[in-house]
């Protein structure tokens, strides 16, 4: 019931706006974002768009990281694929100083994550940052992190980066490709690894 109230509570507020929202809404809100299931404070981040359209989100922010980085972190890989999946609506919201401070070191871990689902998801959550700051923005705060991926000692990890090119490649202008990706793919053509190897081609 929690979790069902959690997914449809906000939608309720452009219909209702401002006052109502404040008095009504906001205090449960709060409450729910404090649920011991991690389903239930999920859901509410689904419909953040619809709070924000109305009162605005900047004075909850405090409230609403904590939050997210618990589920961030849930040992449900399905939560945490979910997360992943918010990230480019909450860069919308917050905007980019905001997600440079608070939620970019969140989603360069999940680049590093156990389950091949989320690094996938975390590669695609990259290509949406991109497009939503510029890739100017991803040069400076994200590809550093992807690429540097290149040189770990896990092969799963040294494959992240071809993933992250071959995807964010597409929004990214020739300099930068020049620049950052070109010197990873002369590396990891020269892998011990044939997987890494073999997908430096796929990537190129």
């Amino acid at each position: 019931m929690r979790s069902a109230l959690a997914e449809n509570l906000l939608s309720i507020c452009p219909i209702i706006e401002k006052g109502p929202t404040n008095d009504h809404i906001l205090p449960l809100f709060l409450n729910l974002l404090r649920d011991e299931s991690s389903e239930v404070r999920l859901n509410l981040f689904k419909k953040l768009d619809d709070l924000n359209e109305v009162i605005g989100i900047e004075d909850l922010q405090q409230s609403i990281i904590p939050s997210l980085m618990e589920l961030s972190q849930d040992k449900n890989w399905r939560i945490k694929l979910s997360v992943v999946e918010q990230f480019p609506v909450l860069a919308r919201q917050l905007g980019e100083t905001f997600f440079n401070e608070k939620l970019s070191p969140i989603a360069a871990a999940w680049l590093k994550d156990s389950v091949f689902t989320i690094r996938e998801a975390a590669i695609n959550n990259l290509k949406q940052l991109s497009i939503i700051f510029g890739p100017q923005w991803a040069a400076r705060n994200m590809l550093p992190k992807l690429l540097s991926q290149h040189t770990d000692l896990n092969y799963l990890h040294r494959l992240t980066p071809l993933f992250g090119m071959a995807v964010i490649g597409q929004t990214m202008p020739f300099e930068i490709i020049k620049k950052m990706f070109v010197p990873v793919l002369q590396t990891l053509q020269k892998d011990k690894v044939a997987n890494i190897r073999m997908n430096v081609a796929k990537t190129m």
